[in-house]
């Protein structure tokens, strides 16, 4: 049983790495910005968004500076699902390390996807 979990993540983990690649997802030898922008511009409609835009700023914005590319890639630019968005913070993908429930939540994970959807919608404007 303990190995058919095994597979199973090494078949999620194998899932969202070709999502990414196809989605153009892409890690860039990027230098770091002097300034780390927190992703506040937007003004945010509803208080689950707002305690999204708070804990990504908490716990992602040092690597994803306002969503865009920084130590790390940009990810408001991605087309991904908001389902892959929460598998990819709740496990990591490459660099990027797994937030687990004693980090994060579940509902905080949600919380931070919805915001990063939203924020994807908005910047397209």
């Amino acid at each position: 049983m303990e190995g058919d979990k095994t597979e199973m993540r090494k078949l999620k983990m194998g899932l969202i790495l070709v999502i990414l690649v196809f989605s153009g997802a892409r890690i860039s030898s990027c230098s770091t910005p002097k300034v780390m922008p927190k992703a506040e511009v937007v003004e945010m409609p509803t208080d689950d968004l707002r305690e999204g835009r708070n804990l990504f700023n908490s716990h992602c914005s040092s690597c994803h500076p306002a969503g865009k590319a920084g130590l790390a890639p940009g990810i408001i630019d991605k087309p991904l699902p908001e389902f892959l968005i929460r598998f990819q913070i709740r496990h990591g993908v490459g660099v990027m390390p797994a937030f687990d429930e004693e980090v994060l939540s579940d509902q905080e994970v949600e919380k931070i996807a919805e915001y990063l959807v939203y924020l994807r919608k908005e910047n397209r404007n």
